[in-house]
């Protein structure tokens, strides 16, 4: 049964102290050179190296631009418009502000509450909402991280650069006389990601960018290595936005529908369009990431690729990683977040000499959910450890080492039967306990902590009775009773050659399939078991459960983790003390695409 809801289904759901700027040219650093320059105008909101909050928002200027794209993209003969409301403070006149931009394709026709509006217009920022093409009053059809959603968002810095048309409802021209030449785009999830989309252009005038919990690729984000998380999903995500002023975008939805290719799953020239990472290099903006490493709507992967682009091209860069899901985290967690995020402006938006570039590149809320910095993310010393899975005879459990690890007689092939379509968490319960639907691989107790920063990837040398199959790898972190599950990701074994193109198996056939895990920063403390839990799945939500009896080849197989840390522990493979869980966490995913989407949605909220 499709999942797209009948159309409107998501309505449902629904002058004043006298300072002056300062010193211009900060020197090249770690994070770059912000472009300061003396002012010719006094800025009162600008104290010392920062910037304060001495506008009154009963006086800031409001207004509401519609800015014109260029495009006619609903083919009815006219530009389309993307609605713009912008609040500023009310400064001298002459002086000059810098724009921020939080575009959503959430407003749905309704009062645009931005947090940033009341943070920012007081400390000297305009601050821009702005509506997606095709969502709340902008024109123009929205699809899902394509063309129109990018460009269209993008005239909107083109028109404060001067570089295209705005105008007010009467029709007079809108120029951004105020404007400093320098913009900045924040927002989470939908919100975020068009952020990335959008310096992904190499926009003129996107100084900076603050992603959260943003997706990089949405392909990446709708389907986890070639298996959809849901059926019709890209049909329920622009039906849930769209305003369908018109009927031409009303028939899109189940076009996009279609290209986006579930039965198959597969990677594709459309989703490529939608494949931020592959335009990084484009990226002139400094980019500021944050995220929760427990989000499991827009996956870690979503950042951790996305920073191995921007770390690979030089791209200036800072992160910020907390313990939460997918929330806003200025609302989450307070000074802790808005105190960097604003030396972040007030450096890259302002040009203040703030001391920024001598800052820590990451900020990362621990396990304990205290704070904790990295001059440089991931650290200086971590490793990519190639661990090797072995099954020692005697054990209670298979050995997860390192490759020059002795483990004595083991059991090279190992086989597990799936038992249901798609795995629970709590199979990774009790891990010394056999089972026959999984397969499961411990270090012995840590002897200190092991910390992982970054991308693990996993290779299975694998042969299944059945002609397509799914797996899916959880790095579990086991202690006291607790079984923590790092990070989980699946992979379809029909796509063993490319994400491009699925293949029938041929069942008793050996394959190797690589694909790598969710992002993580975590600590494994001393005495703690690392794990791995390798579990079948069903590789498509569209075709039948046909439970899949699988082999593993284990001399043939490995995970390669990010480590850091006393790797020792990990040097051998000792006897187990039977290991009892009495809590598995934190929470999965959610397999209702409603549920998925009203996450998806509240947490840009």
């Amino acid at each position: 049964m499709a999942s797209t809801p009948p159309p409107g289904a998501r309505w449902r759901w629904l002058a004043r102290l006298g300072a002056s700027g300062l010193a211009a040219g900060a020197a090249l650093t770690l994070l770059g050179t912000a472009a300061s320059a003396e002012t010719s105008y006094a800025r009162p909101w600008v104290d010392g190296n920062r910037t304060v909050p001495v506008f009154d928002m009963a006086e800031a200027v409001t207004e509401v631009v519609y800015v014109e794209t260029g495009f006619d993209r609903e083919h009815d003969g006219t530009v389309d418009t993307i609605k713009v409301e912008i609040t500023r403070p009310d400064t001298a006149e002459g002086a000059q502000i810098p724009l921020i931009i939080h575009a959503s394709p959430y407003f749905f026709q309704g009062t645009r509450n931005a947090w940033e509006t009341n943070f920012f217009v007081p400390r000297g920022y305009a601050v821009a909402t702005v509506a997606l093409p095709g969502t709340d009053f902008s024109t123009g059809c929205a699809d899902v991280g394509g063309e129109r959603e990018v460009l269209g968002t993008k005239a909107v810095i083109d028109w404060a650069n001067g570089r295209a048309r705005g105008a007010y409802a009467d029709g007079s021209k809108a120029v951004a006389k105020w404007h400093n030449g320098k913009s900045g785009m924040i927002g989470v999830s939908w919100d975020g990601t068009i952020a990335n989309s959008v310096a992904a252009t190499g926009v003129e005038g996107l100084t900076t960018i603050v992603p959260v919990a943003a997706i990089s690729s949405w392909y990446d984000y709708t389907r986890g290595n070639g298996i959809p998380f849901f059926e019709g999903h890209v049909g329920f995500l622009n039906d849930f936005v769209s305003n369908y002023r018109s009927q031409f975008c009303r028939d899109m939805t189940p076009r996009l529908q279609t290209r986006s290719d579930d039965p198959t799953g597969s990677y594709n020239s459309w989703w490529s369009v939608r494949d931020y990472r592959l335009d990084a290099s484009n990226v002139k903006a400094s980019v500021f990431v944050v995220h929760g490493l427990s989000d499991e709507n827009v996956k870690t992967r979503q950042f951790g690729e996305w920073w191995d682009e921007l770390a690979r091209l030089g791209i200036e860069r800072r992160l910020f990683l907390h313990q939460g899901q997918h929330v806003e985290p200025f609302f989450s967690f307070g000074a802790n977040y808005s105190t960097p995020l604003l030396q972040w402006f007030d450096y890259y938006l302002q040009g203040i000499d703030n001391g920024l570039p001598n800052e820590p590149q990451a900020i990362i809320q621990r396990e304990n959910l205290t704070w904790s910095t990295d001059a440089v993310w991931p650290p200086a010393d971590t490793v990519d450890q190639k661990l090797k899975l072995s099954n020692p005879l005697g054990r209670t459990a298979g050995a997860l080492t390192t490759q020059t690890a002795h483990v004595g007689q083991a059991e090279r092939f190992l086989s597990f039967t799936q038992s249901a379509d798609y795995s629970s968490d709590s199979i990774v319960a009790n891990p010394t306990q056999p089972r026959g639907d999984r397969l499961v691989f411990l270090s012995d107790k840590l002897q200190g902590p092991v910390r992982e920063s970054g991308t693990a990837t996993i290779t299975l040398r694998v042969k299944v009775d059945r002609k397509a199959a799914g797996f899916q790898a959880r790095v579990v972190d086991y202690n006291d009773g607790i079984a923590y599950i790092v990070s989980r990701t699946q992979a379809d074994l029909g796509h063993h050659k490319s994400w491009n193109g699925q293949k029938e198996l041929v069942p008793g056939k050996w394959y190797e399939l690589t694909w790598e895990i969710n992002a993580d920063d975590r600590i494994f403390a001393k005495d703690h078991n690392l794990g791995l839990v390798i579990t079948a799945e069903k590789p498509n939500p569209l075709i039948a459960y046909e439970p899949v009896t699988a082999t593993v080849d284990t001399r043939n197989s490995w995970i390669t983790m990010p480590l850091s840390g006393n790797l020792a522990s990990l040097g051998a493979a000792g006897k187990l003390a039977a290991i009892h869980t009495t809590t598995v966490g934190p929470p999965e995913p959610s397999r209702n695409v409603h549920e998925f989407i009203r996450e998806f949605f509240e947490g840009s909220r």
